[in-house]
């Protein structure tokens, strides 16, 4: 098995090469006089989309209640991760079975933070 800088300098190295050529077609497009058109026609449809989905949101009372469920909802699955976690590092069975009979397994995901 391959250590983990050799690993992490071959995706380094992918990462890099994607950038430069994002940055190359990025350059070609913006050359190109249509596409430039139909970034500008976007970006007004864009205003105008929000325009109405604010105006709409200032009619209905029930949007509130959505902004504090959106939080209390990134709150429990935050929450829900960690007890999950916790369970695992205690070699715990960590699953949950909804109301449809459904077993659901945490799936975990480790990625890697620069250090200052």
């Amino acid at each position: 098995m391959k250590n983990l800088e050799e690993i992490y300098t071959r995706l380094e190295a992918n990462k890099k090469k994607r950038k430069e050529i994002n940055k190359m077609l990025k350059d070609e497009l913006t050359h190109h006089p249509e596409y430039q058109d139909v970034v500008d026609e976007m970006a007004a449809l864009r205003e105008q989309k929000k325009s109405i989905e604010q105006n709409v949101r200032a009619g209905v009372p029930e949007s509130r209640e959505l902004d504090d469920l959106k939080i209390e909802i990134a709150t429990d699955q935050e929450i829900l991760a960690d007890v999950a976690l916790n369970m695992y590092a205690k070699n715990e069975n960590v699953e949950i079975v909804d109301e449809y009979d459904q077993t659901w397994y945490p799936v975990f995901k480790v990625s890697f933070k620069k250090s200052n």
